[in-house]
């Protein structure tokens, strides 16, 4: 790996980890496309380091939000449970599929979010 990989790695997981402290996002939406069209990984690589990183992005970021008192703990508890399972389910079903059928799915997902997010946001009145 170069240095400017490295670099750019670093800034990366440093952009994702401000986006998701900022605003709640995970950071997939950063590091898995800056990791396949940028770094040039395969879709499975991105997404399963992208999963790796959220480990302690999600800590850290969590506790940041307990402190203000923004954490509803049982309710997360629950949510955790069914997302375990769920996570665990979709990465043997994504193991499963060709990695272009994989970043086609994935641009759709993005695409999808990208679409309601600027719907909700265009459709508040000031």
């Amino acid at each position: 790996m170069t240095a400017s990989t490295l670099v750019f790695i670093i800034l990366t997981g440093l952009a994702a980890g401000l986006l998701s402290g900022l605003m709640g996002v995970g950071g997939g939406t950063i590091t898995i496309p800056a990791l396949v069209l940028i770094v040039g990984m395969s879709q499975h690589l991105a997404q399963g380091i992208s999963l790796a990183i959220i480990i302690p992005t999600a800590m850290i970021g969590a506790y940041g939000y307990y402190l203000k008192g923004n954490v509803d703990v049982e309710l997360g508890i629950k949510m955790a449970a069914g997302s375990v399972l769920g996570t665990f389910i979709g990465s043997l079903l994504a193991c499963r599929i060709a990695s272009g059928d994989l970043k086609k799915i994935f641009g759709v997902f993005v695409i999808m979010i990208a679409i309601k997010v600027a719907a909700d946001v265009f459709s508040r009145k000031k």
